[in-house]
């Protein structure tokens, strides 16, 4: 449950609060929130998102009820075509490495109408069902299934993942995670020459307070008093090559920040090209459908024994680098 109590003398619609005091749904989700009868002022529902909210007034938003609500119809049939280009490069006793496709979310968001990589792996391996952390010890509020995965890449992105099949590897692997003893490179294409052969960016990140959906890099002091609270990161790149205006890198993940890679490129002033997100007006243009961005390499050790996998630049991107070749 949610609760604020409103401090300004000039009172203000309920909507327009709520979207910057509840980062995690949209200005839209507030309206069903209120729809559903799940805002309330001073223990009264509020009936209409342009109702008014005065200094002391205590404002309640239930986000935990309307996500469980979201999410009591079940999950919509899967395509086939999305089930066929999951595939599984590694199979063991404990843990799962598979290749996600681009356009296909780790787990679901809270668009009831998604499906996810989760119930993919789910029907194939029903193992993986309820291996993931209690509900009440997450501190996003999310609800979501996320049964075996210890780490995310965006949906738009494409590459490597672990899955744990139990616990114990379900707890190591986090634990491998937060320890940074887990290699994790990217490939990917950003606009503009990168003047420097290798380099790192420590820009810590947070959430937008203009669009819940992005996160933005805090850069200097003023971005510091904006947005108080933030979470530190790094990323490591090294160039491949330099073609036409782009420049085609490794990136090494130290942090696990969501949308890192892409934060951190735009904000040195290289964003990844087909990135509609954080890219450019020529990225709004690009035949490329997504960011290229791909999970290329892992490579960790589980009891005792070392394992190293790679995954080859899919179609769409190999042929938008050639493309930028000539």
């Amino acid at each position: 449950m949610f609760r604020t109590q409103y401090h300004e003398t000039e009172p203000v619609r309920v909507d327009k609060f709520l979207a910057e005091q509840v980062t995690e749904v949209s200005r839209q989700q507030i309206k069903e929130l209120i729809k559903a009868g799940l805002v309330t002022k001073d223990g009264e529902p509020i009936k209409k998102p342009k109702e008014m909210i005065s200094l002391g007034q205590v404002i309640e938003v239930d986000v935990a009820e309307w996500k469980r609500r979201q999410y009591a119809g079940g999950t919509p049939e899967i395509d086939q075509a999305m089930k066929d280009q999951v595939k599984v490069v590694f199979e063991h006793a404990d843990f799962l490495v598979i290749e996600k496709p681009a356009g296909l979310l780790v787990h679901r968001t809270n668009n009831p109408n998604s499906y996810s990589l989760v119930e993919i792996l789910k029907e194939r391996f029903p193992d993986i069902t309820g291996v993931s952390e209690p509900m009440e010890n997450r501190n996003d509020g999310n609800l979501q299934d996320r049964d075996g995965i210890v780490h995310r890449i965006d949906k738009d992105t494409s590459g490597l993942l672990i899955i744990a099949r139990n616990f114990d590897a379900y707890y190591y692997f986090k634990s491998l995670f937060q320890n940074r003893q887990i290699i994790k490179k990217y490939i990917c294409l950003v606009r503009g020459i990168v003047k420097e052969d290798l380099g790192e960016i420590r820009f810590p990140i947070t959430r937008s307070k203009l669009d819940h959906t992005r996160r933005v890099a805090v850069m200097n002091k003023d971005d510091q008093e904006f947005y108080g609270k933030k979470r530190s990161a790094l990323t490591e790149y090294i160039v491949l090559d330099r073609l036409n205006d782009v420049t085609l890198l490794d990136v090494f993940l130290h942090t696990g920040r969501t949308h890192q890679i892409r934060v951190h490129m735009k904000a040195i002033g290289h964003p990844i090209v087909g990135d509609r997100i954080y890219g450019t007006k020529e990225d709004q243009a690009e035949s490329l459908q997504r960011q290229f961005l791909h999970a290329s390499e892992l490579k960790f050790q589980y009891e005792g024994q070392e394992y190293h996998f790679k995954s080859e630049l899919p179609n769409d991107l190999a042929q938008t680098l050639e493309s930028y070749s000539h």
